[in-house]
């Protein structure tokens, strides 16, 4: 296989991840804010189940390919410079936040059907529903790790443009940011709102778009060679 073939793979893992991550969003319809009330959530999840269920598998299937695309990048930095710590924080970091998103969406598809297979336990769904929006609130300080560590390794290495460095390094301050909204309990600011859940995530999804769009449209620097290239120049 050609050295440009393995990132091209994974450019397209990252971009199938973003397209799947919105397919499982929209298979989930109108879902509830964490703060609403114990009927409305529970009503939710009771109408829903196969729909939410689906969407965990999908959004299981995302988080693979997300993993997929950040052993990419963690090779193309350590191809670039095999000298540097950083594509091992990347990898280990990639790997980090794929284990807690794909745990807190296995509980709660899990928590979901034993829910509404016990129809009994519906009157706690608020629980189980709250607890993983506050999880994925707090899941930004582990996206900000990878995210911090690719900004300094592209400025290190020069793989890709230095305007994908800034532009993850910003993901990275707000994800970390938004981490601290879990003290919000109403509006836009609570977990699971748009401001701590669909602005770093949506903006998560356009960088890796775009690094993806580099890694299948170009080879990257031979280690053997040393050579600093930048993608798309």
């Amino acid at each position: 296989m050609r050295e440009g073939h393995e990132m091209r793979w994974g450019g397209l893992a990252g971009i199938g991840a973003v397209i799947l991550a919105i397919v499982a969003r929209i298979v989930m319809g109108g879902a509830p804010r964490s703060t609403d009330t114990m009927g409305v959530i529970a009503s939710y999840l009771n109408d829903n189940r196969g729909r939410i269920l689906l969407a965990a598998i999908l959004y299981s299937i995302a988080i693979a390919l997300f993993l997929w695309f950040g052993a990419t990048l963690a090779a193309a930095f350590r191809r670039a410079d095999d000298r540097s710590d950083l594509p091992a924080i990347v990898l280990a970091g990639f790997i980090f936040v794929s284990a807690i998103a794909f745990v807190a969406i296995s509980l709660f598809g899990a928590t979901v059907y034993a829910l509404t297979v016990h129809a009994g336990l519906l009157i706690l769904a608020a629980v189980p529903y709250s607890a993983t929006a506050v999880m994925a609130t707090i899941a930004g300080i582990a996206m900000a790790l990878p995210l911090a560590a690719v900004a300094m390794a592209i400025a290190r290495t020069h793989v890709f443009p230095m305007w994908m460095a800034i532009f993850a390094g910003i993901v990275a301050l707000i994800s970390l940011v938004a981490a601290f909204t879990v003290w919000a309990t109403k509006g836009a600011w609570a977990p699971g709102g748009w401001v701590p859940t669909y602005i770093p995530m949506v903006l998560l999804g356009l960088w890796i778009l775009a690094a993806s769009g580099l890694l299948v449209r170009e080879h990257l620097p031979m280690m053997r060679t040393r050579a600093s290239h930048i993608m798309g120049a």
